[in-house]
């Protein structure tokens, strides 16, 4: 498993994860209860999301067109070209 991204928030956490996985990815959010019990234990704990080996490059791909806005063409291109790899 990889760490695709770190949230400071679940929310977007859940988010990004409804994302890939309607793309076909299976992830995993990590530490997702962790920030409440870091604030009494005056800790940090990261949210990860994480994803398979094999699926992290598409992932990064996914999460990467989302924040920029590219245009679901180039995603499917690139989705296609990670797919060739």
């Amino acid at each position: 498993m990889k760490t695709v991204k770190y949230y400071p928030s679940v929310m977007d956490a859940q988010m990004d994860r409804s994302l890939l996985e309607a793309e076909g990815i299976r992830c995993n959010i990590l530490n997702e209860n962790m920030p409440y019990a870091g604030y009494f234990a005056g800790g940090n704990f990261d949210i990860e999301l994480v994803v398979a080996d094999e699926d992290y490059d598409q992932a990064c791909a996914i999460l990467a067109a989302k924040e920029c806005d590219i245009p679901e063409e180039t995603l499917a291109e690139e989705s296609a070209k990670a797919g060739e790899e």
